[in-house]
């Protein structure tokens, strides 16, 4: 068949084929089929990778049309795509699928032999099935629809020979096995993931950690909505733990499921994050990834609906009213900044308008601060008549029951809140980017060696591509495993032959590398993250503990993980910079996925902890060999690869050479919220670099093309040259889209006026001139009055406390 295959596809690659072949069990018409699809949606290896894992992951859920039409809607960019697929699955009406009646009828009745089987493993009636009563039952369902009896009744008795019933001499069917086996389990699995709720859930979860017994033990997981119920299978032990989440009746409503988060943090043993979820004030479940919690969430939370011919229209979309199965019958939908749907379960009954808001506020507030830190409010935002249905009430005090019971069909409905919530890290976990303690660097003409030699980078390491930059995100991020993250970074860099860079001189001395490699259990074609962490052999884990308890990172509370610290680590301070550098430059980021994702973590929660807004700092990188020889400025450049930079000019001209180029780093790439860079000296060996991190540019999938080139680009040109250095000045594009428009205004009142004053004033009337002059001649009129002054020096310190350091915008928010 392969062969075969391989013949009549010469434009798929061989690996896709016989992956294609693997998948469908050498099913020559499947295979053939999905096939022909990709020949005919993808031209690239890299393209016929990502469609084929889309296929993956939401074959079961919607038709290939979908997602070849979706594929090409996002330009064949996977990462938009996933996105925009798992909204179609969330959003998905389920009265649209249809699922045959014979292939219901029997998936009904095999699954519910199964839970009884689990659920009750020690009673003998669930382990008896009579062979009249089974038959009499599929003539009564098969019966009314015209389901042939006979085939399906055939099929019945071969799924029992499969899960190893035996028919006895009585004709009846039989378990005998005193365990249960971990094969049925996994027909379980595939069983419910052929219900049609399935079909509007990606991801669901397949392993969840549970407190049990005072410990916390990894559980298999499947959801039973029809009974209300989840099915934890430990497969060490082949012992099955129910937990009732509501009334098992499916016909009878349920408003009391409650799921409420909370983030923990090892600093002692594991140096571990964790998102943890409470459910029913019973059941604590943690998960190292905070999107698999609202994932876990997302499936406790609602079941799905039945077909009627009464429905109501909310959120855009046709939800029918009635004979609904839940794990609860009221909830409300949202959406958090990355434009991920959540579903909450609320009781209307018991439950306020106002506590309502405030329980979406506090699960944005953990989301935001299990993510990077921030958990400070600054706002929270939310207009009644944007809501689905629009409400009227300007009293938050009212049940929720008083606002919708007189919605059709209530309670079991779903409505719509847009809630946005806006976090800080507060000033006492904030670190100041004063660098008074830190050394300079040493004169260029003593003996230094750098840390790390640059290679010859390409001019300005940039991209105005989007989609480029875009391809670039997803051949990382479809690399990246979320479990067992540290092991996953050392075996990369073992890979890429730099495992010097984890292993002490001594030992290296001492052992051979083969010897090294077996001792921890290195695979180069692991996928799974079962390198050994000896510490004794990956002496770096040791560096990392240390710089994990550094007095910096316990101020903060603790915010990077191990694998975050270590991803730092290794770019600052160990030779593997040097081919990781050289890879990116060459676009060849699929070589280091975890190193560059991790660091781009690590980068981004530090920037939020660090009080840019006190100071501008001016800063330098120097590129050796390196001149913009054809263009004298660019407009919307994106980073294509992580940049050092320094404070101390001398640094950049080390790096420079005799002969290159500096990039000046204008204070608004520092202070720009949408490029982050980070103080890394703390983490670094070589203090004396002073040295600031710039990462690799993102492109945000919720972003639209525009947003992304006017918030996360800069621009640069040519500041100053001669024979040996060229001086390239790089500034945030949004400085200077207002920068000439600031010092207009800025001239009329002869350059007394706070020029971030002028920045925010412009920002608020949208760049219209003569408007932000109108509010300005108000503000300053208002400002002269001392009893305006003196209000605000009443409330000054509140501004200081919120990380609001400069009194004139202080003053003019004041004002607003």
């Amino acid at each position: 068949m392969l062969a075969q295959l391989k013949k009549e596809f010469p434009k798929i690659d061989k690996g896709i084929i016989s992956e294609v072949s693997n998948e469908f069990n050498e099913n020559v018409e499947d295979a053939n089929d999905v096939l022909v699809w990709l020949t005919e949606n993808t031209t690239t290896l890299q393209e016929q990778q990502h469609l084929l894992k889309l296929l993956k992951v939401f074959g079961s859920l919607l038709p290939k049309t979908t997602i070849s039409q979706t594929w090409r809607n996002y330009n064949k960019i996977f990462f938009d795509t996933l996105e925009e697929l798992r909204e179609i699955c969330t959003t998905f009406n389920l009265n649209e699928l249809e699922e045959e009646n014979e292939l219901k009828i029997l998936r009904e009745i095999c699954l519910h032999i199964l839970w009884n089987i689990f659920k009750y493993p020690k009673h003998r009636k669930y382990r008896q099935i009579n062979t009249q009563t089974l038959y009499n039952y599929f003539f009564s369902k098969c019966n009314p629809l015209g389901v042939n009896l006979e085939r399906i009744f055939e099929e019945m008795e071969n799924f029992l020979q499969q899960i190893e019933f035996q028919k006895g001499d009585d004709n009846n069917w039989y378990y005998l096995r005193d365990h249960i086996q971990l094969h049925m389990w996994y027909i379980t699995i595939f069983g419910i993931k052929e219900q049609t709720i399935y079909k509007t859930r990606y991801p669901i979860p397949e392993t969840v950690c549970m407190l049990s017994n005072g410990k916390w033990k990894e559980y298999a997981i499947a959801f039973d909505y029809q009974h209300r119920t989840i099915m934890l299978f430990d497969e060490k032990t082949s012992k099955i733990k129910s937990l009732q989440v509501g009334n098992p009746n499916k016909s009878s409503l349920e408003f009391n499921v409650h799921i409420q988060w909370y983030n923990d943090t090892d600093i002692n043993e594991t140096h571990n994050k964790w998102a943890c979820l409470i459910l029913n004030h019973t059941w604590h479940f943690r998960i190292f990834e905070g999107n698999d919690r609202d994932d876990l969430s997302n499936c406790i939370s609602v079941n799905e609906s039945k077909k009627k011919n009464t429905s109501i229209f909310i959120k855009y979309q046709l939800y029918n009213s009635n004979d609904t199965i839940e794990f609860n019958s009221f909830h409300v939908i949202w959406k958090d900044q990355f434009n991920k749907t959540h579903k909450e379960p609320l009781n209307p009954y018991s439950m306020t308008l106002r506590q309502g808001i405030q329980h979406i506020k506090d699960k944005l507030q953990i989301k935001d601060y299990f993510t990077a830190g921030p958990d400070e409010l600054i706002c929270l935002k939310y207009e009644f008549d944007e809501w689905m249905p629009a409400i009227s009430t300007t009293n938050e005090d009212v049940l929720l029951h008083d606002i919708y019971r007189r919605l059709p069909h209530y309670p079991i409905i779903q409505v719509h809140w847009k809630i946005e919530g806006y976090f800080m890290v507060p000033y006492k976990r904030t670190i100041s980017t004063q660098r008074g303690n830190l050394p300079k660097s040493i004169p260029l003409q003593d003996s230094v060696v750098a840390s790390n030699p640059k290679p010859k980078f390409n001019p300005l390491l940039y991209e105005r591509d989007l989609h480029k930059l875009k391809v670039i995100r997803d051949t990382i991020n479809i690399e990246v495993t979320r479990s067992n993250p540290l092991q996953k970074l050392l075996h990369e860099i073992i890979k890429n032959l730099c495992m010097t860079d984890l292993i002490s001189k001594k030992i290296r001395q001492s052992k051979t590398d083969e010897e090294i490699k077996q001792q921890i259990n290195f695979n180069e074609n692991d996928k799974d993250g079962e390198l050994i962490l000896n510490d004794k052999i990956l002496t770096i884990l040791h560096e990392l503990k240390i710089l994990y308890h550094d007095d910096i990172h316990k101020r903060m509370g603790y915010p990077l993980q191990l694998h975050q610290i270590c991803a730092i680590l290794l770019y600052c301070g160990k030779s593997c910079n040097v081919p990781f550098s050289y890879d990116q430059i060459k676009l060849k980021h699929h070589i280091w996925p975890y190193l560059d994702f991790f660091l781009h973590e690590a980068i981004s929660t530090l920037h939020k902890y660090e009080r840019r807004e006190e100071e501008s700092t001016e800063l330098y990188c120097g590129l050796k060999n390196v001149r913009l020889e054809t263009i004298k400025e660019i407009k919307e450049g994106f980073f294509i690869s992580h940049v050092s930079t320094s404070d101390d000019i001398q640094v950049a001209q080390m790096y420079r050479s005799h002969q290159g180029c500096i990039l000046h780093f204008h204070p608004s790439m520092r202070r720009s919220h949408y490029i982050h860079s980070c103080d890394v000296s703390w983490l670094s060996p070589f203090k004396h670099e002073r040295e600031i991190l710039f990462e690799r540019s993102l492109i945000y999938f919720t972003n639209s093309d525009k947003t992304n080139k006017t918030e996360n680009a800069w621009n640069a040109k040519i500041e100053s040259e001669d024979e040996y250095t060229q001086m390239i000045l790089l500034t945030w594009i949004r400085y200077d889209q207002y920068i000439q428009q600031i010092m207009q205004i800025s001239a009329m009142w002869s350059h007394s006026i706070d020029l971030n004053v002028l920045y925010a004033i412009l920002l608020n009337t949208q760049g219209e001139v003569n408007l932000a002059i109108k509010h300005l001649s108000e503000f300053e009129a208002w400002r002269m009055q001392p009893k305006n002054k003196r209000k605000y020096e009443e409330i000054k310190n509140e501004f200081m406390e919120k990380r609001c350091c400069n009194n004139h915008i202080n003053l003019f928010s004041f004002f607003l």
